[in-house]
């Protein structure tokens, strides 16, 4: 008879884990969009999900939005905070970097083929509340500000 226990193991500590690590750095997790919290947003109806694995000298994440077309688009990033600029998958031709600060907050910079930048940085604002902030300049070097806030889910 084949014994089930070693796989039951290998999967109880990887939850164990992954909940570990979940308690120990309060930005890893899912967190979903606040529509109410949230303005300047250039579709303020979308909805968006961002599912944080790591956040400390290596950030990890998956960002999925859906616009208020019914569009969705999604896009990751896994790799170090050292400020250096990288091509993100999802095939929407963005690229990003991710800055350390002296705070510990990361810095995130994300140019769109159009030549956009969007320059971000998240905090936790209150418990299981994510607010960012941003500039995002367009393609003809229009500014405009943003707020963004995320509820642990």
């Amino acid at each position: 008879m084949k014994s089930h226990f070693g796989p039951c193991a290998i999967v109880l500590v990887g939850l164990w884990s992954a909940t570990a690590l979940a308690e120990s750095n309060p930005y890893v997790g899912t967190w979903k969009k606040n529509v109410a919290e949230s303005f300047g947003m250039s579709d303020p109806t979308g909805q968006e999900t961002t599912v944080i694995r790591r956040h400390d000298t290596v950030l990890d994440y998956t960002w999925t939005g859906t616009g208020s077309d019914g569009k969705t688009d999604t896009f990751s990033y896994s790799g170090p905070v050292d400020g250096k600029e990288q091509t993100l998958p999802g095939g929407m031709g963005l690229r990003g970097a991710m800055i350390p600060t002296p705070s510990g907050v990361i810095e995130a910079k994300l140019w769109g083929p159009d030549g956009s930048l969007e320059d971000k940085f998240c905090i936790l604002s209150a418990p299981g509340k994510l607010t960012c902030f941003a500039t995002f300049t367009d393609g003809k070097g229009k500014v405009s500000l943003f707020k963004e806030v995320f509820d642990r889910q």
